[in-house]
């Protein structure tokens, strides 16, 4: 879709049996009527409708009678539905209980490798794709695929000295990309996102999000973005307008703007006028192409007189393809159309041009060998007028789509969009730069919470040699250091409040022109942090192995943090006598205290406190975005169960956020 700019009250035990009551009430009902749900969800997946489709396939499941045929189609579906509507966790989930329940359709292994290799996870992708190339043996770009994640599974291939950064001012949850300078000095910034401040009121049928409208951001003296904001005047409207490219004088500005009826979309290049009061007026058509075609992604060269954009009109070369067109001056005609040509254009997908000087133009492409998804290519003109295209690498291009690359003028830094692991949405933008130096160390340190950048951070190495060097993070968070040939280092990272942060790299074998990154993500001691995977039996109080793992990084931060005190802290639900809950839960926490003393950790620095059902969970936004019936900030007690769960399933998972271990820092002494 990028490309189209993209209440009952009483007891607990009154409480289950209503809950079970209505379970089986609807189980008797969905035995009557799953062929007609299925023949509801599978004309909404037809119609390209996927966030309907994924909805009603979900609903599926929760309902009695589904023979084994029938749900390999659910399972395999909803994955799809996730998938093309952009919730790849979700899609990947479901691809993977597919298999898993005997689905014989290969594509579900395909769906799977994809968004597995889309997740960093090379070994897993390279072993799902070898199960699918024995169903498909004739795959020759699956071949491909899995050669490159082979290669990925012990090295970074292809990497780049590119330090990439996302740029957390500018991203929401939903779909934020295809940035453009809006200022000379680069101090503003247009994008276009689906985010609920968007001027649409209609969702998007694949994707079930907002039409996307064009925002901007203004940069502060401190290097802070401000909060984004839609233009003022004629440009957003309620259909999908965005990517946006501007005149020489910045003063004109085209954009692609999309009607969708039905599932069948159009799009067209529009210009617009500034006004001095910075209100963009006098929207036209640009005429491009008579309205059976689809033409969208303008960028003008730096002189305006050459316009390059992405269209489906005949006499390409896939199905979307860049073309070029020419003008004399600004205000003029644009001339006859030109195909960029095979250099260019492949079988698959060229979209999103970005002009350069006069012999560079960037685009992303699927057609292309590439990590995955859309990746960023560099084209240069040739002597003799043709174009040498090369990927941009690693860390520019990744596993996932990278798209909607910009460039500062004088030097190599700038935005672009990218849907990979680790950010905040579905797009996000970033910042890219290239460093100059040889052999440095170079990353960020950043609040694990939200991300913000932690200013004066202790960055400190320590060589093999006994050389040490210290340097503190800048307003961004970002830092870096010389280092030295064949040499081993130790980081530490450290700042008064957050828990300190150790790791350990080596400059020998290295290349002559080499950046080592590493990005520290530091915890606050203020708040109680969740320990993942903490598993007793029911009722008891031992820990099972599964627990061991958790616990030895625990052992971990305490040894990196020798001058601080925890309490451990477990929490139950509301099920079963209060008291009894009291008492498991401190016997648990003392079963935690008793396996940290066992590896170390000094008794003194340990206390265990069990606290029942007393304290229930505070829904956090990541939470209420997982968990759709849950709202952040509520707090999930009994008078939320009586009052929001609708189902057993959704009481369950209530349940089991308020059954946790947490550690908390009680006492620290200064750094």
């Amino acid at each position: 879709m990028r490309f189209l700019n993209h209440p009952y009250a009483g007891s607990k035990l009154c409480r289950s049996f209503m809950l079970a009551a209505a379970v089986l009430s609807c189980c008797c009902l969905s035995s009557c009527t799953v062929k007609w749900r299925l023949k509801r969800a599978n004309k909404s997946y037809e119609q390209q409708a996927y966030s309907r489709a994924a909805e009603r396939y979900r609903k599926i499941l929760t309902k009695s009678g589904l023979q084994r045929e029938q749900q390999h189609e659910v399972l395999f579906r909803l994955a799809e539905s996730y998938r093309l509507g952009g919730s790849l966790r979700q899609a990947e989930t479901y691809y993977e209980r597919a298999i898993t329940r005997g689905n014989p359709n290969p594509n579900a292994l395909l769906g799977l490798a994809k968004l597995q290799q889309a997740g960093e996870k090379y070994a897993a992708a390279a072993t799902t794709y070898e199960k699918y190339l024995l169903l498909a043996p004739q795959d020759s770009l699956v071949r491909q695929m899995l050669e490159l994640c082979v290669a990925l599974r012990d090295t970074v291939a292809g990497a780049t000295r590119y330090i990439v950064e996302n740029v957390s001012d500018f991203n929401s949850n939903k779909d934020d990309f295809a940035p453009a300078f809006a200022e000379d000095d680069y101090s503003v910034i247009y994008f276009t996102s689906s985010r609920e401040e968007s001027l649409g009121k209609k969702r998007n049928i694949v994707t079930g999000d907002k039409s996307t409208d064009i925002f901007f951001s203004k940069q502060s003296r401190n290097g802070r973005w401000a909060k984004p904001a839609p233009i003022e005047g004629e440009v957003n409207t309620k259909s999908d307008d965005g990517v946006c490219s501007f005149s020489p004088n910045l003063r004109s500005m085209y954009f692609t703007q999309c009607l969708t009826r039905g599932a069948k979309v159009g799009c067209n290049i529009f210009s617009s006028a500034r006004s001095e009061e910075d209100a963009w007026t006098e929207v036209e058509r640009v005429n491009l192409s008579d309205s059976t075609f689809n033409v969208a992604h303008p960028s003008l060269s730096e002189d305006g007189t050459t316009l390059y954009f992405t269209s489906d009109m005949e006499g390409g070369y896939g199905g979307l393809d860049i073309w070029v067109a020419y003008r004399q001056g600004e205000g003029d005609e644009w001339g006859e159309l030109v195909n960029m040509g095979a250099s260019i254009n492949t079988a698959g997908d060229e979209m999103y041009p970005y002009s350069r000087g006069e012999n560079t133009l960037y685009f992303s492409s699927n057609g292309r060998k590439g990590y995955g998804g859309l990746d960023i290519f560099k084209a240069t003109k040739g002597d003799r007028g043709g174009w040498l295209v090369e990927n941009m690498g690693l860390p520019i291009n990744s596993p996932a789509d990278d798209f909607s690359i910009i460039f500062e003028r004088e030097r190599e830094a700038g935005y672009f969009a990218s849907r990979r692991r680790g950010g905040r949405g579905g797009d996000d933008i970033y910042r890219f730069v290239l460093p100059e130096a040889k052999y440095m160390f170079i990353g960020s340190v950043r609040n694990y919470d939200d991300a913000a950048p932690i200013n004066e951070a202790s960055v400190k190495i320590i060589s093999s040699g006994g050389e040490t060097k210290i340097q503190k993070t800048e307003k961004d968070g970002l830092f870096s250091l010389q280092l030295r040939p064949e040499t081993d280092y130790l980081v530490v990272v450290t700042k008064a409040g957050f828990f300190n942060q150790k790791s350990k790299f080596s400059t020998k074998g290295l290349e002559v022109i080499t950046t080592l990154r590493d990005d520290f993500r530091m915890r606050s001691m203020a708040k109680a942090i969740e320990l993942e995977n903490i598993l007793y039996d029911l009722g008891r109080w031992e820990l099972r192995e599964e627990s061991q793992a958790s616990l030895d990084q625990l052992v971990e931060v305490l040894n990196d943090n020798p001058d601080i005190s925890i309490e451990i802290s477990s929490h139950s639900d509301s099920r079963g006598d209060a008291a009894f809950n009291l008492e498991l839960s401190q016997k648990r926490a003392q079963s935690v205290v008793d396996y940290l003393v066992s590896k170390g950790i000094g008794a003194s620095r340990l206390q265990a406190k069990g606290y029942g059902e007393s304290t229930p969970r505070t829904v956090s936004r990541a939470l209420a975005e997982q968990y759709k019936f849950l709202m952040e900030g509520s707090t999930l007690d009994d008078d939320f169960i009586r009052r929001y769960v609708r189902s057993r399933e959704e009481e369950d998972v209530v349940d089991q956020l308020n059954r946790r271990t947490e550690f908390k820092v009680i006492s620290a002494i200064p750094q």
